[in-house]
């Protein structure tokens, strides 16, 4: 007999407020919250370093829009289809 995989847990403290913000979210958006948060971890996963700096908010504010514009270059040569940004 073989025994099945056991899924990963991961646990996390949200406050009350976040907690309702991500309930919003996946009510509006029609998933669950296992759904939702697998798929941004994919995402998060799918940028480089770069990207994932920003994202995090490891980058000083005033250095944010160049590197944006970079980012955004960079993806422009690899041939993935840039976001635009807002001016």
């Amino acid at each position: 007999m073989t025994q099945r995989k056991r899924p990963d847990i991961v646990s996390m403290h949200l406050s009350d407020e976040a907690k309702q913000m991500l309930d919003d979210v996946c009510e509006v958006r029609g998933m669950t919250i296992k759904t939702l948060l697998g798929k941004l971890i994919v995402w998060f996963n799918q940028l480089d370093r770069t990207e994932q700096s920003i994202v995090l908010g490891q980058v000083e504010s005033s250095d944010v829009r160049g590197l944006a514009e970079m980012v955004l270059t960079r993806q422009d040569q690899k041939g993935r289809k840039p976001v635009k940004l807002a001016r």
